[in-house]
Parts: structure tokens; sequence; C-alpha cells
């Protein structure tokens, strides 16, 4: 199979499951939003990290967000650190429609391949996306265990079994282990970490 083939059967793929997203209520680009918010670490449930994640403007993510927001789906908080910006999460009516994702067609698609065939996959995607992020102008965004700023123990701190045993190398914060399997904005793929620790 060509490599044109491949991709025109993964922009099938991506057409069939946004055509499932037109429930009526919710639009596909909203259904990415309550997906990214309630799969996004805490520094990264903002309205710049959703733009990036769903590679369009400020503008438009934020259209997508009042919209949600005016549902009921999502709401906004102040971060700890910070007044001026604000973190998004879910209310419970978001975490409600999240249960009927139309997405979920797809998870379960894939899920009906072998293990070997999702891991093959997994890789495959991940190089594509890696290819792509180098050659556009968009950011990836991706998990800690993927990530070159992701520590597996903290430094000067044993790891116990009362608390996180992983830091962010970036920001220098400890990673709970409830995230670390959440998007991140500060993502960085470990085949693109620069020896000197900057990024490209």
């Amino acid at each position: 199979m060509s490599a044109r083939e491949t991709a025109e059967l993964l922009l099938q793929v991506g057409r069939l499951v946004q055509a499932e997203g037109y429930d009526g209520e919710l639009s596909p680009a909203q259904w990415m939003a309550l997906r990214f918010f309630a799969r996004a670490n805490p520094f990264s449930r903002t309205p710049s990290a959703f733009a990036e994640f769903q590679a369009t403007t400020r503008g438009t993510a934020t259209q997508v967000i009042k919209a949600l927001e005016a549902g009921g789906y999502l709401v906004r908080q102040p971060f700890k650190t910070d007044g001026r910006s604000v973190s998004l999460r879910l209310t419970s009516k978001g975490q409600k429609a999240l249960a009927r994702d139309p997405f979920e067609v797809l998870v379960r698609a894939v899920d009906s391949l072998d293990a070997p065939q999702r891991t093959a996959m997994r890789r495959a995607l991940h190089q594509v996306l890696s290819t792509l992020a180098t050659s556009g102008a968009h950011r990836r965004i991706g998990v800690c265990p993927d990530c070159a700023h992701f520590g597996a123990e903290m430094c000067g701190n044993p790891p116990s079994a009362s608390s996180s045993a992983a830091e962010c190398l970036l920001l220098g914060v400890p990673i709970e282990p409830e995230d670390v399997g959440l998007l991140c904005i500060h993502f960085q793929p470990t085949n693109e970490h620069r020896e000197d620790g900057r990024t490209p």
C-alpha cells in the first residue's frame, strides 16, 4: 500500500468519526474541547492550550469554549498561582456528555485489534505526528512518559509509596500519579530534546 493510500485511509477515519459528532447538541469542535479538557493536565486546561491542541486560532478556540460554558458543560476557575489566568474544567453535565461521546466508536474499533497491532499503530501514528509537528508551526501535545521533560524520580527526594516518584524537569514540579497519563501543553517528544536542555 502506498503512503498516499495510507494517508487517505487516515483522512477517511477522521471524517467518519467527525460525522458521528454531529448529534444536534454539540459540534465536532465542541466534542474535541470536552475531550481535551477531560484529558488535559492541570497546566494545560487553558484556552491557549486548547487552541494549540486543535491547531486553530485563539479566537476560534475561545468561541468553542464560550459555547460550552453557556451550555453548562465547562466552567472556568482562576489559577491558584496566577489569578490572571484561567483553568477550565468539565461540569457534571460535561462529564455526562462524554459518557455518550461519539469518539468511543473509534476507541472500540481500535480496541478490536490485538495488542501487537495496537502497539504498532500507536508507534506509527506517534512517528507521523512528530514528522507533521516538525514540518509545521503547530506544537505537538502528548503525555509524560513520551516527553523529554519527564523525570522518573524526584531529584533529592527518594520516592515513597505516599508521594509522586516523578517530576516535570521543565517546570521543576512533582507530577501526581493521576496526571502522568494526561495531555500536556509543555510536551516535548524525546527525540526532539536537545543535549543543552533547550527545546528547538
